[in-house]
């Protein structure tokens, strides 16, 4: 039984082996150089020497070479600010996939030297494209900087941040992030009032006007209900309350019969063949729920202008409700309490129960509506630039 299952051991290497073969070269015939370098690599790691995949990886390698140099050559005819940038990240890609080969036949007993490869020192090249996307990176960012569009700021800050991450102490690169972090930024002045002549109590309206702006502030846009003496007013976005109401206590009264069927009694009857039937005699009973339910909803309604600095160009508007309720029911019953059903049993226990005062009523509601408010700000974030 050893020798069949050595066999079959044999033949299932041997298929997993010739599978990974077929991949990497279809990954190869579909131009696909980077799969098809990854999958010989393992293999050969696995298997070194193992020629299939030695050709596969050499023909990859060298063909991925070629088609990174083309890139790069174009790069360098190019006057884009970037272009260096990504003359760099070719090399450190270059670079990468000649050490996976590198590892990959290191221990190839069928390489004969390293004369189906072209290793090259990337070092220099990479040292020396970093510098060149710094610079170039560096003035392309003074330019968008000082052409004082917030836009282009922002362009600006994200080229610095890519400087950065180049090098870490180059020039000013520092005081440059700073500046243009607050000069691309959009500041909305927020205001909070009621509409005039509503008569909105004190209580209430302090608490409308209690909002909290930090976690609107996110990405390039900052709220703020305080404009500072140095910065610029981009938008202004006023929160106007237009009517509230705190409701009326009303109690409506309603009833239904609630009935049963009760035994009271047996009847006895004789039958025709003389015995007798003895039947149960049944009553019916009712009883009269009176329902009475207490109601109140009070609500408050406004509006979210969001519009230019000039304060005369409107970009968008919102209308926001929000609504608070009360309800409360209880019972009373009259007639046989045998024939309330479980429901009318838990609501006759149930007694009357004071409305909320006007305020509280209106402070749910003020908190629905801030809640809704939020919603619209940021809807209209999506407007502001």
């Amino acid at each position: 039984m050893k020798q069949p299952v050595s066999i079959f051991v044999f033949f299932l290497f041997f298929l997993i082996l010739f599978q990974g073969c077929i991949t990497a070269e279809k990954a190869f015939n579909h131009g696909n150089y980077e799969l098809s370098i990854d999958l010989a690599a393992k293999k050969l790691m696995n298997r070194p020497g193992y020629g299939k995949h030695l050709q596969i990886l050499s023909n990859a390698f060298r063909l991925a070479n070629e088609r990174d140099m083309g890139y790069i050559r174009q790069w360098e005819l190019s006057t884009e600010p970037t272009a260096w940038e990504n003359i760099h990240r070719t090399y450190q890609s270059m670079s990468r996939r000649q050490d996976l080969v590198k590892r990959a036949t290191a221990s190839s007993a069928a390489l004969s030297g390293v004369s189906l490869f072209d290793f090259k020192d990337y070092s220099v090249l990479i040292a020396e494209s970093k510098d060149r996307a710094v610079v170039d990176l560096y003035a392309a960012a003074e330019v968008l900087l000082n052409s004082g569009d917030r836009m282009n700021v922002r362009l600006a800050y994200e080229k610095l941040t890519r400087v950065k991450s180049l090098h870490s102490q180059y020039k000013e690169t520092d005081r440059l992030l700073n500046l243009a972090s607050e000069a691309g930024k959009t500041r909305v002045l927020v205001q909070v009032r009621a509409a005039d002549g509503i008569g909105m109590p004190v209580d209430l309206e302090e608490e409308l006007t209690r909002i909290s702006l930090a976690e609107m502030n996110q990405g390039w846009i900052e709220f703020s209900q305080v404009q500072s003496m140095n910065q610029p007013v981009h938008y202004y976005l006023e929160v106007v309350y237009t009517q509230f109401n705190p409701g009326n206590n009303n109690t409506t009264k309603s009833n239904y019969t609630d009935k049963s069927q009760i035994q009271t009694g047996t009847k006895k009857t004789k039958l025709s063949d003389g015995s007798i039937a003895i039947t149960p005699v049944m009553q019916e009973i009712k009883a009269t729920v009176n329902v009475w339910k207490q109601q109140k909803n009070a609500g408050i309604q406004g509006k979210v202008v969001l519009s230019q600095a000039d304060g005369a160009t409107e970009v968008g508007s919102r209308t926001v409700f929000g609504q608070s309720a009360f309800e409360h029911t209880y019972g009373k019953a009259n007639g046989d309490a045998r024939a309330l059903s479980y429901a009318s049993q838990m609501l006759i226990k149930r007694k009357p129960v004071a409305f909320p005062s006007d305020l509280s009523m209106l402070n749910q509601a003020a908190a629905v509506f801030k809640q809704r408010m939020y919603e619209q700000i940021r809807n209209l974030r999506g407007q502001m630039r």
